[in-house]
Order: C-alpha cells, then sequence, then structure tokens
C-alpha cells in the first residue's frame, strides 16, 4: 500500500497545475492591423462595391484632420481611390499614404509628385490648379457611372469629407463626372461590418480579457463599504432589499450613482473593460454586463423571485438565439424574434431609448398580467462604441432604419436585451434584467465567443 501511495503521489505532483507552463505573447497591433487592412481590401471591398452599385470610390484625407476611416487605411493625405475593374478593385493614390502602423502596404496607381506636393500645400496659392488633372485624367479613363464619396447627414463613419475639400474634388473631377457622385454610407456600412476571422479573434481575446477583469472588480466588493465608484465596474443596482431609490426608475437601473455603497440584499449588473489590441479610438469594444446579488443574513443563495426572473431572461436568450442567421435582413431578424418571444408568452416592449419612459411603458404593459416583458437592441459592435450611428445591421425598435441591411457571416453584435417580470416584494415596479454580451453570427448561427451569462454570481 505504500509504495502505491507513493506512486499515486508521484503522478499527482507531475500532473499538478503549478508546474505546466502557459504560452502569453504581447499583442503586435502593427502586424495584426496590417492583415485586417489589407485583407479587406483584398476579400471585402470588391463585393462590397458589387453589393452596392459602386464602380469608383474616392477617398479623400488630409494630414492633420480625423478621418473617421483611420482604421481601414490609416492617414491618407489626398485621395485614395478604389476602381472595380471587373475582375479585381484597383488602388489609386494621388497624394502621401502616412498609414503608420500597419498600413497599407500597396498602391496599384500612384500620382506624380507635383500633385502630392500641390496636396500637401506646398507653395499654396502659386500652384496652377492644372496639376490636378491627372486625377480627372485618371478618373475619365475608368468612366465610372457611379463614384461615391465619404459624405452623410447621418453616418459619422461615412461623412469624413469637408465642405471645402468637396468643392474641391467637383472642381477636380469636372461637371459630368461630379453629377456621378453618391454617399458612400452604405459601402462603408458593409465594408466595416463584414468582419475578417482575424477581426472576431481580437473581438474575442479583448472580451475574456474583460471578463477576468470584471471578476477582478467583483472581487473588490465589501458590502457596505464598497462604493459603485471604487468598485469602478459600472454597476447598476437592479432591485435592493434594503436601500430605496434617489430617482425615478429607469429601464436601464433602479439605483446608479458613484456614492452608492452596496448593501446586503443588492442585485445588480456589472462590467469590466480592456483594451487587448491598442488601435486607438479604432479599438475593439466590450458593452458585457455580468449579473451578482449580495446574499442577506442568513440567505445562501439567490431569492426565488430574483432567480426566476433572471432565469426568465436566460430563456428569451435561448429564443433569439435560434431566430438569426446570415443572410437574414435586420427588418427580418427582427420580425422573427417578436413573433418567437410572443410565441412564448413574452410580452413585447418597443423602448425608444429613453430609459425614464421605456420604464413607464414596462409599467404600463406589465399591469395585471404574471407575464414578463422583453425589449431588445441587438446593435453592431467591434471596433465601435455601439452608439446609433455605428455601422453594420442592427435590430432594434428605435433602429428601423438598418431594416434593409443584410447579415454577413462573422457579424460582430452586441447580443444585448432585457426580460422584464412583477416582483411580489417590489409590486407596480417590475424589474428589468439587462443580457448583453458581444458574439458573432456566423454560417452556423450565432456562435458564443464569449460565455454568456451563465450564472447569477453571489458575494459573501
Amino acid at each position: 500500500m505504500r509504495y502505491l501511495a507513493t506512486i499515486a503521489f508521484a503522478i499527482c505532483h507531475i500532473a499538478s497545475p503549478s508546474f505546466a507552463q502557459t504560452d502569453s505573447y504581447t499583442p503586435d497591433a502593427e502586424t495584426v492591423l496590417n492583415l485586417i487592412r489589407n485583407d479587406k481590401l483584398e476579400l471585402v471591398l470588391p463585393n462590397a462595391m458589387r453589393s452596392n452599385q459602386v464602380d469608383m470610390w474616392i477617398h479623400v484625407g488630409r494630414l492633420g484632420q480625423p478621418n473617421s476611416l483611420e482604421y481601414e487605411f490609416g492617414v491618407v493625405d489626398g485621395y485614395l481611390i478604389f476602381t472595380d475593374t471587373g475582375d479585381r478593385v484597383e488602388r489609386a493614390l494621388f497624394g502621401g499614404l502616412f498609414t503608420g502602423p500597419g498600413g497599407i502596404r500597396s498602391v496599384d496607381v500612384q500620382g506624380s509628385t507635383e500633385v502630392a506636393r500641390a496636396i500637401a500645400g506646398y507653395d499654396y496659392g502659386k500652384t496652377d490648379f492644372s496639376v490636378y488633372m491627372e486625377i480627372r485624367e485618371y478618373v475619365t479613363s475608368h468612366d465610372p457611372k457611379t463614384i461615391a464619396v465619404n459624405f452623410s447627414d447621418w453616418l459619422a463613419a461615412a461623412d469624413s469629407i469637408s465642405y471645402t475639400q468637396m468643392e474641391k474634388l467637383r472642381k477636380v473631377l469636372g461637371p459630368d463626372y461630379a453629377k456621378r457622385i453618391v454617399s458612400a454610407e452604405h459601402l462603408i456600412t458593409e465594408y466595416r461590418s463584414r468582419r475578417l476571422l482575424r477581426e472576431v479573434v481580437v473581438q474575442a481575446n479583448t472580451l475574456e480579457i474583460a471578463r477576468q477583469n470584471a471578476m477582478k472588480n467583483l472581487a473588490r466588493i465589501v458590502p457596505g463599504v464598497t462604493t459603485i465608484g471604487e468598485c469602478n465596474c459600472d454597476a447598476r443596482i437592479y432591485y435592493s432589499a434594503k436601500s430605496e431609490r434617489i430617482r425615478e426608475p429607469h429601464a436601464t437601473s433602479w439605483i446608479r450613482h458613484p456614492d452608492y455603497v452596496f448593501k446586503r440584499g443588492d442585485f445588480f449588473a456589472f462590467a469590466g473593460a480592456a483594451k487587448w489590441m491598442d488601435f486607438g479610438e479604432e479599438s475593439f469594444g466590450v458593452d458585457t454586463k455580468h449579473h451578482a446579488y449580495i446574499p442577506l443574513e442568513g440567505e445562501f443563495g439567490v431569492p426565488d423571485e430574483l432567480q426566476f426572473a433572471w432565469d426568465q431572461t436566460k430563456k428569451a436568450q435561448g429564443i433569439i438565439r435560434d431566430q438569426v442567421k446570415v443572410g437574414m435582413t435586420s427588418g427580418e431578424a427582427l420580425a422573427a424574434i417578436v413573433t418567437a418571444l410572443e410565441n412564448a408568452d413574452y410580452i413585447y416592449t418597443p423602448f425608444t431609448d429613453d430609459p425614464a419612459d421605456d420604464y413607464k411603458m414596462i409599467q404600463d404593459m406589465l399591469k395585471n398580467t404574471e407575464k414578463s416583458g422583453f425589449y431588445f437592441d441587438l446593435h453592431a459592435m467591434g471596433n465601435n462604441g455601439g452608439s446609433l450611428v455605428t455601422v453594420g445591421p442592427s435590430m432594434a425598435p428605435f433602429r428601423r432604419d438598418r431594416d434593409d441591411f443584410v447579415i454577413q457571416p462573422n457579424h460582430i453584435f452586441a447580443f444585448e436585451f432585457a426580460v422584464h417580470t412583477n416582483l411580489s416584494s417590489r409590486p407596480g415596479f417590475p424589474i428589468t434584467i439587462n443580457f448583453s454580451n458581444p458574439q458573432a453570427v456566423t454560417e452556423l448561427g450565432i456562435e458564443w465567443i464569449q460565455p454568456a451569462n451563465n450564472r447569477i454570481h453571489l458575494v459573501h
């Protein structure tokens, strides 16, 4: 027996995780951004231009002027022109390309030094405008029927050309070709939201680091001591057994201010931040919520009615997941989600994205019923903040202008929705629980690229 025990100890000792070596690396933003930029030009741009009936795309940039497409092209000082020649998309540059880390490595047509100097401002005021005629000659040689330019009255990412540069471009093109200018907003939407596998990897790694940081934030909470601000976890109290709210209830939270001290009996959402691959303003976002409960004295778990409300939300998540597929439009997916949840006995509360008014909607629509209500905002995510001007397919009652956008493979979106349930301990004031976690839509359906709200964490 002693011999067997010695062998067993030796096996356990050898297999102990403390002796395992874990590989790690420091992200190389230049290498990754180079892969993303150049592969999107090769693999995404041709289909994006053709599906939007764009023959030529002229991206105008100026050194020293912020540009919303720096993630895609780097810093451009001049005219970066993409032309669909039928078998490929030709790249032409008139001016300078100061791409920095991970920039575009090659162009097919390079303008003259003279036009580059004119664009840069050498001897400004003395340069004859005829120097720009090589750009007109290039455009006319391809005779594009539609010329997309980055201007839009609503989409910030597609509105980077200034008024003076637009007037100058019209003059450069001449009246006949200036009439062919159209907004690049739909082209840019498709180009940015058609994700490469490498972009999904960046998003997934960012989310995992954020999840680990969220757990560290949670571990810092001491009931009766720690404030929301000190937690640094963007906490939103959904229910409190002891605390009264200090403002009208919102659909996004019951209590939410930085000086609030966590108490026993609090049920809340919390988060963690991360910027794993630093692309500056174009770094990939997080927008994830986890949930936790601080048991009262004598409690050993989550109260039944809170657990039921959370379970209703988790159930809805599975129903929504089955409705979103590659090839659907945003409008088709929205209709499918509403129908499926209503068939499962949920009540649709189409939010307006005004937290106070939306909560009044919840109160009104959940009167005299034991059913749960729902809303959803499956908005595009990735290297953007997910705001109302975020490009890409999005399903929400206040984003119906995206109804015709097609969900493409590798679409990254915030799987965000909320379910509202009446509580016997808070009559007339239903709890609304928000689930949010960016995921990806592939040919297989919605794939989890981060854990999808598997449980309520307990704070002891």
